[in-house]
């Protein structure tokens, strides 16, 4: 996870989410930042022959390698940090699934902007965020268009409560407290106490196999209650300055909401901490 791969349209989203990217890489001692760009787009794909339409997107690759490498330079020139920072721009469709072009880069984590469209709207790449969390099988960070980073000081999971040993992906919690040195706080949400009662037994049962898993760092556990989710994971992050949420993607549970449009917008577009999404 000290690796880290940033797929860039050259918009201010996914520029900031470059600049994340290096502090983040200077925190945990890593070795580089690696720049993605793809730039072939669907209709070119289509066509046999894009000259037909009057385009030949390959033409483009010297203008997009000087973009990439401009943007390289400024990142290094403000951020002044000692990160090596290397650069892949590809004549290729951006796809979902980002594992593929992980392994190629040797990066262990994603970090994307949640917004994007440069000044050709080539890519979109904050449209693509929650798709590439999804089905990537690397770790996703997703960071706000208005976050910056300021190191991982205190770190919050999230959690439903259901077969935790089956569903947390307890060795990429694990990596990123060692990287980070993070305090970590577990918090789980309920409607309201009276909910809560209705199944006390298993939130203790599946809280003392998570604690089995979390002991050696300490951590401290909470429920909210509150009939927003949302609402109640935004005042946490408040009161207690957490710099980084790490939510489980599940196909089904209470969870699964955490990464559909509108809880997002909940949960990242209004917030200013990254959220990382954690694969088992």
């Amino acid at each position: 996870m000290k690796n880290v791969l940033v797929p860039v349209d050259f918009s201010p989203t996914s520029r900031n989410a470059a600049l994340y990217a290096m502090g983040w890489v200077s925190q945990v001692l890593g070795k580089k930042v690696v720049l993605y760009h793809a730039f072939q787009t669907a209709l070119a794909a289509f066509h046999a022959n894009p000259d037909l339409e009057g385009l030949n997107e390959e033409d483009l690759q010297p203008e997009k390698e000087d973009q990439i490498y401009a943007m390289k330079q400024e990142l290094l020139a403000e951020t002044r940090l000692p990160v090596q920072v290397e650069t892949k721009c590809v004549y290729e469709i951006f796809e979902e699934d980002l594992t593929a072009v992980c392994q190629q880069t040797a990066t262990q984590l994603v970090i994307m902007g949640i917004t994007g469209g440069g000044l050709l709207k080539e890519k979109l790449i904050g449209s693509n965020a929650l798709k590439v969390a999804r089905h990537t099988a690397n770790q996703v960070i997703i960071v706000p268009p208005d976050a910056r980073f300021s190191g991982i000081r205190r770190v919050m999971l999230l959690t439903d409560y259901e077969q935790v040993d089956l569903t947390t992906p307890f060795d990429a919690i694990h990596q990123l407290l060692e990287l980070t040195g993070a305090e970590l706080e577990v918090v789980h949400v309920e409607e309201s106490k009276e909910q809560a009662r209705e199944h006390t037994q298993i939130i203790r049962q599946e809280n003392a196999l998570m604690h089995q898993h979390l002991r050696s760092y300490h951590p401290k556990y909470y429920i909210a209650y509150n009939h927003s989710f949302e609402q109640a994971v935004h005042d946490l992050v408040q009161q207690h300055s957490v710099d980084l949420i790490i939510v489980i993607p599940k196909k089904i549970g209470y969870m699964d909401r955490l990464i559909n449009s509108s809880h997002t917008d909940a949960l990242v577009f209004h917030s200013h901490v990254p959220v990382m999404v954690a694969h088992k």
